[in-house]
């Protein structure tokens, strides 16, 4: 009976912390990790020590990573328990930086090996090696596809040369592509559109940032930004718009913003949201609020997406990441989806004269009933396409270039969104 009661005893505990709203803040100088109640603003600092020199928080299946580049690891972390449970061994002196994470793999970067390792995380440890470019930092992966940004930096002399993102396989490593960017790119989003949005710093003197974005059917750049500054690390909201944390090293910290559908600058170095000094880590909660590490102010900024600073919160000393457990679902005009579960796909064909059709990925609840909305540039309503819910896979709708009265719309560039969501995709109609 003893042991049953243990058992019951750790679910509970497990399902009351998992429950919660929770920010986890990666104290680079500290080496620990500080904790926020989203819901009470009580922080907890110094709750967990991290290997030494971290340099990135993330949370996926429950866990907490950290990459530890002085000792060449992967820390994982029970959130519940506030301990670390394993610690993955990566080849010593590749300085790894960032992680991304997908079908139970982890993959991470190492600076000065120029590689990526894949760590299988039911077995803690490393399963295969992808070569990339030059001195690789932030990656994601979309699609089963891997987008790594070699940042192109020379150890030997400390110059930037040509940054390029390497496009691989997860599967078998291979390098599917090179795409060559700005100088120095070091993080990318998937934009709402389906659009590779690479952030380059710049070489912090003579080269400032800009936004690089790429198609993923075709790995080709098809435009870019110039927003100025030395902008650092991406996060999307649910109207597409993307935050940047972008140094601010005298004074205060500063934060970037852009339309990633439109691509309109909306605040650069000339206007930008100000947060503690040093903004380094940025994460945002299901709300819409955004948290920013500042890692000179040792504090995280909250603030919501008009720039209103909320409150700031006293961490550990030099916050650099930040990452968000939150269990709550989005909320959007009454509708309640779990935004990562669902996604729109491209639009096809596109261009399109009749008729398109828009997949939908992913499950939503049985109960919700979703709408596409189709706006035109000018940011207008024009047609309300009803989905219902309890699709197991993928399912599509179709859109005949009308307006909610039937009347027919002209030619021009549309974006459907999926209600609910950060979900969307962009389109062209040509009469």
């Amino acid at each position: 009976m003893k042991r049953i009661l243990t058992i019951i005893f750790v679910f509970i505990v497990c399902d009351s912390v998992l429950g919660q709203r929770w920010a986890y803040v990666l104290n680079g100088n500290a080496e620990t990790l500080s904790r926020i109640n989203l819901q009470t603003g009580e922080v907890v600092n110094h709750i967990v020590n991290t290997g030494p020199v971290p340099n990135q928080v993330s949370y996926y299946d429950n866990m907490l990573y950290v990459v530890n580049s002085g000792s060449a690891s992967l820390q994982a972390i029970s959130p519940a328990y506030n301990m670390t449970v394993a610690e993955i061994r990566l080849p010593i002196n590749s300085n790894p930086l960032n992680v991304a994470f997908e079908n139970g793999f982890a993959f991470i970067s190492g600076f000065l090996s120029n590689s990526v390792y894949k760590v299988d995380l039911s077995l803690n440890r490393v399963v295969d090696t992808f070569a990339v470019g030059q001195s690789p930092a932030g990656l994601i992966v979309v699609d089963d596809v891997l987008y790594v940004c070699n940042t192109g930096f020379n150890p030997v002399n400390f110059t930037y040369g040509q940054g390029s993102i390497s496009v691989i396989d997860i599967d078998d490593g291979q390098e599917l592509a090179r795409v060559n960017v700005g100088i120095n790119p070091q993080a990318a989003v998937e934009g709402p559109d389906g659009l590779i949005n690479v952030i380059c710093t710049g070489n912090y003197s003579t080269v400032t940032g800009s936004v690089h974005f790429i198609e993923p059917s075709s790995q080709a750049p098809v435009d870019t930004i110039f927003i100025g500054g030395e902008p650092f690390w991406p996060v999307l909201n649910n109207v597409g718009r993307c935050y940047i944390s972008a140094g601010g090293w005298s004074g205060q910290g500063k934060v970037f913003c852009y339309d990633a559908l439109t691509r309109q600058v909306l605040r650069d170095s000339s206007n930008p949201i100000y947060v503690g000094a040093g903004a380094m880590g940025l994460a945002i909660d299901s709300m819409g609020i955004l948290y920013c590490a500042a890692q000179q102010g040792n504090s995280v900024s909250k603030f919501n997406n008009q720039g209103q600073l909320l409150s700031s919160f006293s961490v550990g000393g030099g916050p650099v990441s930040i990452t968000i457990i939150d269990q709550s679902n989005f909320i959007d005009n009454g509708l309640v989806v779990n935004p990562a579960a669902i996604k729109l796909g491209f639009p096809y064909p596109n261009p399109f004269n009749s008729q398109i059709v828009i997949p939908i990925k992913g499950r939503f609840d049985i109960n919700s009933h979703q709408e596409i909305e189709i706006i035109d540039v000018g940011g207008r309503l024009v047609k309300s396409i009803a989905v219902s819910g309890g699709h197991e896979e993928a399912v599509s709708v179709i859109c005949d270039g009308s307006d909610d009265e039937g009347h027919e719309v002209s030619t021009g560039v549309y974006f459907a969104k999926l209600t609910g969501t950060k979900s969307t995709a962009r389109f062209v109609l040509i009469r």
